[in-house]
């Protein structure tokens, strides 16, 4: 039968794959018959799909459409958005292969930017020396950071706080309240019964997930509007929000601790440019269509006519809120990982970038997939096997959650 959806699950089915919850806690070995017990268990701890053995003992596997033509053109367009990878290499070579069997099976890709910049025009950009020093003698005043993120985090930090106390906090913020049920009650977690109150999801899902839930939350939410020729906000809490869980993810197959802390990270790591979209739109539209003019990657176009590029903006901006060090190194380095003081979060960071991309979902203004770190690669010590299993989880969660993006 292969990967199902946990709606389909019967007992008496057999797993082709152990199961483990989001934090890599074992929750039924492989080759168990399921029983209506386990269901429930998963549900109340968030699993939205199995892998199942077919009656024959064998494993069903993903392939593609069986129209030729459609395959033959999906392959073509994604690899010229391929073009700045190594497609020998075996981490990007599956990507890839992954890419383009989900755009055929989902008609997913976005919709290309139509950004009109006359030549002469681009051509009169002049190169930035440091644009972070103009950021901060110009006196732009960047948004603070939610009097409640701070709350909640001096509540969760106290060992002697209560899941009422967490509660208090948060029902402070009705929008935060209401979106957070919104998030406990959706078939991302697939509880049975629903969850009316924040004290009774903290309880279910933990401290940590309610705070980087809340976490991630207020901040993207700081920036809620984009100038809409530059880019759709849309699209761009799409690509944020499925580069996070499959961070989260990607965490969990490596039984990384607090994989929350790499949801929030994918949550934020491209924050930096809705600083550039919102307070400096001229520029970013240079930028967008220098690269897309160019064929080159938006980053490395930052790079040249900024003298920084967005991560440099989003680390200006975490450490004027005074956030964990652990944010900050996952989304700084997630173009380059192995130069991170924690190398292995922000390579999980880096792949699920990379991985989002080549999926196509949502997009933050980057029209290319980009490279992956090899030596950042090498030094994590995964197999490219596991992409496999990790997109399948990861689409059907964001698919669960997509529908909480219209708030």
């Amino acid at each position: 039968m292969g990967i199902i959806h946990i709606n389909k699950l019967k007992p008496g089915m057999v797993l082709a794959q152990e199961v483990k919850d989001i934090n890599g806690r074992l929750l039924l070995k492989s080759q168990k018959e399921i029983q209506s017990s386990h269901i429930r268990i998963f549900k109340t701890w968030g699993i939205t799909e199995v892998d199942i053995r077919g009656n024959n003992g064998s494993r069903e596997t993903c392939t593609c459409p069986a129209d030729p033509e459609l395959v033959e053109k999906t392959e073509e367009k994604t690899r010229k958005l391929f073009c700045h990878t190594d497609l020998d290499h075996p981490a990007m070579k599956e990507i890839f292969r992954i890419s383009v069997l989900f755009r055929c099976n989902h008609n997913f890709s976005e919709k290309e930017e139509n950004i009109n910049l006359a030549e002469d025009d681009t051509a009169q950009m002049t190169v930035e020396n440091d644009f972070l020093q103009k950021l901060k003698k110009e006196n732009i005043t960047l948004p603070e950071i939610p009097s409640i993120v701070f709350e909640l985090n001096e509540v969760i930090a106290n060992p002697l706080s209560s899941t009422e106390d967490i509660a208090q906090v948060v029902n402070r913020s009705p929008s935060l309240t209401a979106l957070l049920l919104k998030i406990v009650n959706s078939p991302f977690y697939g509880f049975p019964s629903k969850i009316d109150k924040i004290s009774l999801a903290v309880t279910l899902i933990g401290t940590r997930e309610i705070s980087g839930l809340a976490l991630g939350i207020s901040l993207v939410s700081l920036f809620n509007k984009i100038p809409e020729e530059l880019l759709s906000m849309y699209s761009f809490l799409r690509h944020s929000l499925a580069c996070g869980i499959i961070s989260r993810i990607l965490a969990a197959h490596k039984s990384l601790p607090q994989t929350e802390q790499l949801f929030v990270s994918g949550l934020l790591h491209d924050l930096g440019r809705l600083i550039l979209y919102s307070y400096f739109p001229e520029e970013s539209h240079n930028l967008l269509s220098r690269a897309r003019s160019s064929g080159s990657l938006l980053y490395l176009q930052e790079n040249d006519f900024l003298g920084c590029n967005h991560t440099h903006l989003i680390k200006h901006l975490l450490q004027q809120w005074k956030l964990p060090m652990m944010l900050e190194n996952n989304v700084f380095y997630h173009h380059n990982p192995r130069e991170a003081q924690q190398p292995v979060p922000a390579t999980l960071v880096h792949l699920a970038d990379i991985i989002t991309n080549g999926l196509g979902i949502g997009t933050s203004g980057e029209h290319f997939v980009p490279p992956l770190d090899h030596a950042a690669w090498e030094n994590l010590g995964m197999s490219p096997t596991c992409f496999d299993l990790v997109t399948k989880q990861a689409t059907h969660q964001f698919f669960a959650l997509e529908s909480i993006l219209d708030d």
